[in-house]
C-alpha cells in the first residue's frame, strides 16, 4: 500500500516541477531586457562619456594598408577562412568624464558564431576629454563568411560593420 502512494505522489510532484520549472523560463524570458540594436554604420552611437562612429571597415586586402611600425601579429597571411579588416572609429567625449579608450576592452562579434579580439590597435589606452575625439584604428580578424557583425564597445550596445567588411571575390 505505502508503494502505491509512493507512486501517487510522484504523479503528482513531476508534473508540477516541470510547470515551475517552464514558470521560471517564461519568467526569465518575459523579463529580460531586450538588447539595443548596435548603431548602424556610419552612425553615431552612444556610449559612457560620449559617441562613437565607425568611419570605415576596409579588408586590408583591398589597401595594402600596413601599421606604421611592423608587428608580429600582421606579419603572416590571415588564418584559413578568415581575412583582416581595419575599422576606423571616431569617439568624441560628451561627458565630463570623457570616455575612457582601452582597444583590449574592443571586440567584433557576431550573431551566434563568436567574439574576436583586435589583433592590432593604435592609438594605445587613452583618456579623451570633455570636448575632444580621437581617431582610433582597429585591425581583426575575421571569418570570411560571417555576417551580421558589429563592434563590442564598453557601455554601448555596439557599432555595426555593415558587410563593407566581406573580403573581395
Amino acid at each position: 500500500m505505502a508503494w502505491i502512494a509512493t507512486t501517487r505522489r510522484i504523479r503528482v510532484l513531476v508534473p508540477l516541477v516541470l510547470l515551475m520549472l517552464v514558470g521560471v523560463l517564461l519568467t526569465v524570458i518575459v523579463t529580460a531586457a531586450p538588447r539595443k540594436p548596435p548603431a548602424m554604420l556610419g552612425a553615431s552611437g552612444s556610449l559612457e562619456g560620449g559617441l562613437g562612429r565607425i568611419n570605415g571597415v576596409i579588408p586590408l586586402e583591398v589597401d595594402d594598408w600596413r601599421p606604421p611600425t611592423d608587428t608580429a601579429a600582421l606579419a603572416g597571411p590571415p588564418a584559413q577562412e578568415m581575412h583582416r579588416v581595419r575599422i576606423l572609429v571616431e569617439f568624441t567625449a560628451m561627458e565630463k568624464d570623457g570616455i575612457t579608450f582601452d582597444p583590449s576592452l574592443y571586440s567584433v562579434s557576431a550573431l551566434g558564431s563568436g567574439t574576436w579580439q583586435p589583433v592590432w590597435a593604435a592609438p594605445g589606452p587613452a583618456l579623451v576629454k570633455q570636448g575632444e575625439s580621437i581617431d582610433a584604428t582597429l585591425v581583426f580578424e575575421l571569418p570570411d563568411r560571417a555576417v551580421d557583425l558589429f563592434l563590442e564597445v564598453p557601455g554601448s550596445a555596439g557599432l555595426s560593420l555593415g558587410a563593407g567588411h566581406h573580403r573581395p571575390k
